[in-house]
């Protein structure tokens, strides 16, 4: 089963996507306001995907993208916005294992673009079988 970690400042909005990646996705969620709490979880058990929110409480979203990318190269981010059509957030699309997921979204939407983005050999914490 994926882990996954969910950042967003508005409790509603990461209240409803930690829901919808467990109950419908099957997936292992920890999500919390705090981009330091998160930044203590990956390092503590390196998720297959970070979800997070463009605007954060103390850090953009990106300036969190990319410290997450400094510490961990290969782990996916996904940032979701509401303004996924800015000039800004397109240039940060092209860089490595990152992509933009536009509010308002469906659950089989949110489901589809997470599946995609971790990786198809299974989550990264699986331990081969002896």
């Amino acid at each position: 089963m994926a882990y996954i970690v969910v950042i967003d400042s508005e409790e509603t909005v990461r209240s409803v996507i930690a829901r919808i990646l467990e109950f419908k996705g099957g997936y292992t969620v920890r999500a919390t306001g705090e981009f330091t709490q998160a930044l203590e979880w990956v390092r503590e058990k390196l998720p297959d995907l970070v979800v997070t929110n463009v605007f954060l409480r103390g850090i953009a979203g990106h300036d969190a993208m990319r410290k997450l990318r400094s510490e961990f190269p290969e782990l996916p981010v996904l940032m979701v916005s509401g303004l996924p059509d800015e000039s800004v957030i397109r240039d940060w699309i092209g860089e490595t294992r990152f992509d933009i997921f536009p509010k308002p979204f469906t659950c089989d939407h949110l489901l589809e673009k997470v599946r995609q983005m971790i990786r198809p050999s299974g989550p990264r914490n699986a331990k081969p079988d002896t």
